[in-house]
């Protein structure tokens, strides 16, 4: 029967946990530099005035039959 080393499996464990640190420290960093945060909000917020203009065309669309 194997057992578990108990130490190896802690220890990957720990150094997935640094990996994905790393990576999300790395990616916030790229966000703030690139300021994606700021661009991606205008986008929505420039899509979310095209769907109300589409909105009021297609209810005006509507009004008038």
């Amino acid at each position: 029967m194997t057992f578990i080393n108990k130490e190896k499996v802690l220890n990957g464990v720990e150094k997935a946990v640094d990996v994905t640190n790393n990576v999300a420290d790395k990616t916030q960093d790229y966000i703030k530099k690139n300021e994606l945060d700021k661009k991606a909000k205008n986008m929505a917020n420039g899509f979310g005035e095209g769907i109300k203009s589409v909105g009021k065309e297609i209810e005006g669309f509507f009004h008038k039959s």
